[in-house]
């Protein structure tokens, strides 16, 4: 080698370990969400959802044999499914080595979203109102029994207090990330993002496993992707999805009340 000449580097060995082992990953069109999941993890992960369901859904029976009270194992299934839900989003993380970007969770001015938020809140309420105004016409109406109809339906002050750190809190944080962000996240690698947005309405809306207001969620599944999208970040998402179900935990302690 001639003096003064710098050796040749190999780029290769700069590149960051991590980054390699997501070399042959599916890339999102969003420069801060730089990982998605590919294929096999996205249904694993998919799985893990339905087992989750499924598993507290059997203990909870199996629990109302030995302590009957309906109310307190009701809450008690809530929180633990957002509390597993948490906890996958966790794992995910921790094992693949993500930052919260690749969530989607990046920073947007609150001025920024603020009315078009109201604005598209304001929407849904009319088609809620609609499909609502149909069933109804239809001699349909909320089955008493419903799980969701007798949790926001408790007008205790605990109860609503409950009711509003996992509706108004909880769920929205936590099923933003894994419904838009990543479920949604990585379905539009593979099916574009109107495609995904669909699928991802119809799993979220689907997962609550509530046939009268399945319409309405897969609305606000719709809307929650297009806020996403619009503004690269899952913060407005949440702030709709937040606001949603703290109006209408209101309104349904207000009208039990």
């Amino acid at each position: 080698m001639d003096e003064g000449t710098e050796p040749a580097i190999d780029k290769r060995a700069n590149v960051n370990s991590d980054e390699r082992t997501n070399l042959s990953s599916p890339r999102s069109e969003y420069p801060f969400q730089k990982r998605t999941l590919n294929w096999v993890d996205l249904v694993t992960v998919l799985g893990g959802i339905v087992g989750i369901y499924i598993i507290l859904a059997l203990g909870t029976v199996w629990l109302m044999d030995r302590w009957p009270n309906e109310r307190v194992l009701m809450y008690l299934n809530a929180f633990l499914t957002q509390l597993s839900f948490a906890l996958l989003i966790w794992l995910l993380k921790a094992i693949r080595h993500w930052h919260w970007s690749d969530f989607g969770w990046r920073s947007v001015s609150f001025r920024k979203i603020f009315l078009n938020i109201l604005g598209i809140y304001g929407v849904t309420w009319v088609i809620n109102i609609s499909y609502a105004l149909f069933l109804y016409k239809q001699g349909m109406t909320p089955p008493t029994t419903d799980v969701y109809t007798k949790l926001l339906g408790q007008s205790s002050g605990l109860s609503l207090l409950l009711n509003l750190v996992l509706a108004g809190v909880l769920a929205p944080v936590i099923e933003e990330t894994l419904f838009r962000g990543l479920i949604f996240g990585s379905l539009r690698t593979y099916c574009g993002k109107w495609t995904a947005a669909v699928i991802s309405a119809a799993i979220f809306s689907g997962l609550h496993f509530q046939a009268y207001g399945f319409f309405p969620r897969f609305i606000l599944g719709i809307v929650l992707v297009y806020l996403f999208d619009k503004y690269k970040s899952l913060y407005p998402s949440v702030a709709l999805h937040s606001l949603n179900n703290i109006v209408a935990t209101l309104l349904a302690s207000k009208l039990v009340g």
